[in-house]
């Protein structure tokens, strides 16, 4: 498999009709790669060494340049359906996930880019990035292990169930946290919010609260949002943030053993938590 083969494979195995926008080939490689280096976040010390050991590509997770960067916005428009389905009025979803926009696109608009991918032509290592597949796959994964709990459960045995579940979280630093409303509130009626380019942050969590959802799961936050959220939350929301790195490498795990299966040698680095 080529890289290219490897991005295909991957959304079809999240279920994707194709690559999504946020995930691309920068550098494809020369022949079918045979041993991989796979990392959360690369740097170009890792495109170096991974050149140097005799790696034939590199695959990151999350975007490192190019139009998986500046297209990031058309993944992020996935929240607007998921909130629609929890029940939330599409105008208002639309509104919500603009205004977290905003402040992504002005960030881009005044960044370096296409740094990284540079460094990696430089030096001429095959290289790719492969985002939304394995955080479907982990919204997935995450979503099944509730759907097998009552809403009557408490906040805090959900999270003990769903740290217990996944060696990730195990083995990890960052274990599910209760982080807007108590571990002794019920589950209730709960939506996992994963999937959608960017964590939505207030605008976009707060319409879930006022919709009628009582728990939401989250792989982060940024802490102002989260500042904001607390302030307006009701007594019995609550907001569950299940870790970043180590709720990423769910889903790339995954993949990881899927590569495995076709005779591909992978190394993890870069924050991947492996399951054993």
């Amino acid at each position: 498999m080529k890289l290219q083969d490897i991005l295909d494979w991957s959304a079809q195995l999240a279920g994707c009709e194709q690559v999504p926008a946020d995930s691309q080939v920068y550098i494809e490689a020369p022949s079918d790669v045979r041993r991989v280096l796979f990392g959360i976040d690369i740097s170009l010390a890792e495109i170096i060494w991974a050149q140097q050991s005799g790696f034939d590509a590199v695959i990151a997770h999350h975007p490192l340049g190019d139009r998986a960067r500046t297209r990031l916005a058309e993944v992020v428009h996935r929240q607007v359906d998921q909130m629609a389905a929890e029940g939330v009025a599409r105008e208002a979803a639309e509104m919500a996930v603009a205004t977290r926009l905003d402040a992504v696109r002005h960030n881009i608009h005044m960044g370096n880019v296409n740094a990284l991918v540079d460094g990696a032509r430089l030096v001429g290592m095959p290289l790719c990035n492969m985002h939304l597949a394995c955080d479907i796959i982990t919204r997935n994964a995450l979503i099944d292990t509730l759907r097998s709990m009552s809403a009557d459960v408490t906040v805090g045995d959900a999270i003990e169930v769903v740290g217990e579940t996944f060696p990730e979280y195990r083995r990890g630093h960052a274990r599910p946290e209760a982080w807007v409303g108590s571990t002794s509130n019920r589950l209730g009626r709960w939506t996992v919010a994963i999937a959608g380019g960017i964590n939505g942050g207030f605008p976009v969590f707060n319409e879930y609260f006022q919709a009628g959802v009582d728990t939401i799961f989250a792989m982060h936050i940024d802490e102002g949002e989260l500042q904001k959220l607390r302030a307006t939350a009701e007594e019995d929301d609550a907001l569950v943030v299940t870790g970043h790195m180590t709720s990423d490498s769910i889903g790339i795990n995954v993949v990881i053993r899927g590569l495995e299966e076709r005779g591909i040698e992978v190394v993890r680095t870069g924050g991947v938590v492996a399951p054993s």
